[in-house]
């Protein structure tokens, strides 16, 4: 029954699919392949079907007209060549370098299944401040902070192995941050907080923010790339600090 084809054949991804089951059954020399012998278990494997369904089967059948044709090129007598020519490629050439990409692909979609079955085995906890920044017309983290407090702390005038005295409360800043807030209730632009003059009271008043971030007492926005970043209270909240 053409049923029959239909599950034997597409038990193979396709025609090179079949030739690499066969040539790895027999443990043949990719680079060498006994042609006439390949072709004549190729063409064995489709005659045992006892019906065609030719749209399953007829990629199948190029690949068996094309290693019939390499076939008889092998079969054929060589020509002597004259002083100077070349002798002719291998027929099997393209076969040959058609079977070794087919290998390194189908290797490297199993390392791929390998490699996913091995990541769908960890789960990825979300962002830290996914759910804070609750007026912005997009999210950022912590990482942006990082980098806005970097841009507005460098001073090419000062050495740039500096360490001084801690000599600011983060206790204090958060405070400070949430009586500015009571105060102006649209909010303050972030810059305002950092820009002190002292390295100690800006790295202070910057992990306020972020732990009053982490606490959900404040949230931050900025209305596009490159703009000022605002702080504002988290609405609904006391402002007492904790």
């Amino acid at each position: 029954m053409s049923s029959n084809l239909s599950l034997k054949l597409t038990a193979f991804e396709g025609p090179l699919d079949l030739l690499m089951h066969l040539i790895e059954r027999d443990k043949i020399d990719i680079y060498d392949i006994p042609i006439v012998s390949i072709t004549e278990q190729y063409i064995a494997y489709l005659r045992s079907m006892s019906e065609f369904d030719m749209e399953v089967a007829s990629e199948f059948l190029v690949m068996a007209a094309t290693l019939l044709q390499i076939k008889s090129r092998m079969l054929l007598p060589k020509e002597e060549l004259a002083e100077g020519e070349e002798e002719e490629a291998d027929p099997r050439q393209q076969l040959v370098e058609m079977l070794v990409e087919y290998r390194r692909i189908k290797r490297a979609a199993v390392e791929l299944t390998l490699l996913k079955q091995d990541a769908d085995r960890f789960w990825q906890r979300p962002p830290m401040f996914a759910n804070y920044v609750e007026r912005t017309i997009a999210q950022y983290s912590p990482q942006d902070l990082l980098l806005a407090l970097a841009s507005m702390t460098n001073n090419e005038g000062r050495p740039a192995a500096y360490i001084e005295p801690q000599a600011f409360s983060v206790q204090e800043k958060m405070t400070e941050i949430l009586h500015k807030l009571q105060s102006s209730p649209q909010g303050f632009i972030l810059s305002d907080l950092l820009q002190s003059g002292q390295r100690g009271e800006t790295v202070a008043a910057f992990l306020g923010v972020l732990e009053l971030l982490k606490m959900s007492m404040i949230t931050i926005s900025q209305a596009q790339a490159f703009a000022p970043i605002y702080i504002f209270a988290k609405q609904g909240d006391t402002h007492e600090s904790r």
